[in-house]
């Protein structure tokens, strides 16, 4: 694997325009409002009965989403190959199946409001460690104060564990933020498109995974219910896997490091979407900590 190419590469970002700074927030907040919603859907069904398993929910994802966007491939896969195979190695692992997985199963231990905390929340704090370590950036005291934030407000929404199940399922919530954090860095210095990236991601999940999943007679999606497949197929397959991954690529591409800052919004998103659907109400310590990763968000964005 060749290393990283020096700091030059990325283009400076553009301050002084603002529709790109308001166009970058706006993908990055429909990524982020999406991937809220994906713990709770994800949570709802692999924890209340639904008869899918973690594995199910994988698969749909990506079998759809793979489907969709393999004409995208075939009709870009010209400018596709000029990208690295160790950045597309990469980025299959941090944003592809293996990611989705390492969620998917860490849902069945522990609540959707810990693991939007734990994952999402601890992206920022991974993402902005890589950026100075393997793209020379240097933020400020602002984004450094506001990643102190991030850390403190994820830390208190998750919670002490319970046993050492819920533990694992925070292993797994923290072990998928450190990939997808330096897939962040390997896409801003991969040179690929959003969409681009979105699809390499997404067929190489439906060819690698799908196939696995099969041989291995892992699917239960005869014993679940037609309107709960169809309602993860279409979240799961569409929204989470090829909607959301466009944007937040699409966001990476016109903010840079500003982007993984607003991944901290997704447990406040999710925390706030548990109440209703799963019946989670957080206490005071869950509204403070929601407080303080949406300062450090804002902090981490404007430095």
């Amino acid at each position: 694997m060749k290393p990283f190419p020096p700091p030059a590469v990325e283009p400076a970002p553009l301050p002084a325009q603002p529709p790109r700074l308001a166009a970058g927030i706006a993908w990055a907040m429909l990524a982020v409002s999406i991937w809220g919603g994906w713990f709770v859907v994800t949570r709802r069904a692999v924890g209340g009965g639904s008869g899918l398993g973690p594995a199910d929910l994988v698969a749909l994802r990506f079998g759809i989403g793979g489907l969709v966007l393999l004409p995208v491939l075939l009709l870009r896969l010209r400018e596709i190959r000029r990208a690295r195979i160790g950045d597309g190695v990469v980025l299959f692992l941090a944003q592809g199946a293996p990611f989705a997985l390492f969620i998917s199963i860490a849902l069945r231990y522990a609540p959707a409001g810990h693991g939007a905390a734990l994952t999402p929340g601890t992206m920022p704090l991974f993402a902005g460690l890589f950026g100075i370590v393997l793209l020379g950036d240097r933020p400020r005291r602002g984004a450094l104060l506001g990643l102190g934030l991030i850390a403190l407000g994820a830390l208190s929404l998750a919670g002490g564990f319970r046993d050492a199940d819920e533990l694992f399922g925070y292993a797994l919530f923290v072990t998928a933020a450190m990939v997808w954090a330096y897939g962040t860095a390997r896409m801003r210095r991969s040179g690929l498109r959003a969409l681009d990236a979105t699809a390499l991601i997404c067929v190489a999940s439906l060819v690698t995974y799908v196939p696995t999943y099969l041989a291995l007679g892992l699917s239960r999606l005869s014993q679940a219910p037609m309107h709960e497949v169809l309602f993860q197929g279409v979240y799961q397959g569409v929204l989470a896997s090829v909607v959301a991954l466009i944007a937040f690529n699409r966001s990476l591409e016109l903010i840079g490091r500003r982007t993984p800052g607003f991944t901290a919004l997704v447990p406040v998103i999710a925390t706030l979407l548990a109440i209703p659907v799963l019946g989670e109400v957080p206490d005071a310590l869950h509204v403070g900590a929601i407080v303080a990763i949406g300062a450090g968000v804002l902090l981490t964005t404007r430095g």
